[in-house]
């Protein structure tokens, strides 16, 4: 903690943190404007990107996306007709969260066995704040 920040009251500081959080939203509304203008005048391709050097030495990538969803129950069904390197289907094993949750905190047994296997950090903690 700095000195500064040990003299504010808690108070202070989230007010301070109501204030910064307005105005990153105005400057991310800004930002996003600013992005589309530039987008209009250079236009995008809908997937892949387009790199275009400025008088100024700046460089500027466009990237155009396109998001995929599909009713995999659907999608599955259609696809086994297909031979499996036709087949855009990806299964992935992935951590339990909330299962590794409650094994650590409920079956330390377990949790020992399965522990080495797993790293658990921390992340930033959020801080919410309403009026």
């Amino acid at each position: 903690m700095t000195t500064a920040t040990a003299q504010l009251t808690i108070e202070e500081l989230v007010t301070k943190l109501a204030a910064a959080k307005a105005a990153e939203a105005v400057a991310n509304k800004d930002r996003v404007k600013l992005e589309e203008q530039i987008v209009e005048l250079l236009g995008a391709k809908p997937e892949g990107s387009t790199t275009h050097e400025l008088t100024n030495g700046f460089k500027v990538t466009v990237t155009g996306k396109m998001s995929y969803k599909a009713d995999m129950e659907m999608l599955m069904q259609l696809a086994s007709a297909l031979p499996p390197n036709m087949r855009p289907i990806k299964v992935e094993p992935k951590l339990d969260e909330t299962g590794a949750k409650y094994l650590r905190n409920n079956e330390p047994e377990v949790w020992a066995m399965l522990a080495p296997a797993i790293t658990i950090k921390p992340v930033k903690t959020s801080v919410e704040i309403k009026l």
